[in-house]
């Protein structure tokens, strides 16, 4: 089972994946960490001084430790990868997908706490807005995607209803978060 876990930076995904992966025994993979580790990257964003991904080289890497985990099944992770990142939906293959969505103010309380500047802010507090993870994710993968609102539950509320989903026991759908009043203010 592949499982993506993306959503504007700030939203949780981070804190939550290790403890998903530990919880279902998956192999977890860190889009940000494989980047870096990896020099997936292009060159830094003169502008807004963040590396400029490049997303093929990306999804060769992602493609080439899926296929690792299918030649080693039978180990504990039974197959079972999460791939953790603001870009992670972009990976064609996936069984499912989160989003994990937050209230834009909260959100610009966590990405300030970062010391992050105020554009880098206003930018992610308009994507989360304006659905982009969302919508970038539906159109890739359809009714695979769920989102997930993490303003106001705990890392393990959250793993909860994931796992619920896994399951089957209960669906989140896109389209039922709104955050679009925020760009009103």
């Amino acid at each position: 089972m592949i499982i993506l876990l993306t959503g504007t930076p700030g939203t949780g995904k981070s804190t939550i994946s290790p403890l998903l992966a530990d919880k279902l025994g998956c192999q977890l993979v860190d889009v940000n960490h494989l980047v870096e580790e990896k020099h997936l990257y292009t060159g830094l964003d003169p502008e807004k001084n963040y590396k400029i991904v490049d997303m093929e080289a990306l999804e060769d890497e992602l493609s080439q430790i899926v296929s690792n985990q299918d030649d080693q099944k039978g180990d504990s992770s039974k197959g079972c990868i999460i791939i953790e990142g603001h870009l992670s939906h972009y990976f064609p293959r996936a069984d499912l997908v989160i989003v994990f969505r937050t209230e834009p103010k909260v959100l610009g309380d966590r990405l300030q706490k970062r010391d992050w500047k105020e554009s880098k802010v206003h930018e992610n507090l308009e994507a989360e807005a304006l659905d982009i993870c969302t919508w970038e994710a539906h159109q890739i993968h359809g009714s695979r995607v769920h989102e997930v609102e993490t303003t106001k539950i705990t890392p393990e509320e959250t793993i909860d209803i994931i796992l619920d989903i896994v399951n089957g026991k209960k669906s989140f759908p896109v389209g039922e978060i709104d955050f679009s009043g925020y760009l009103g203010c």
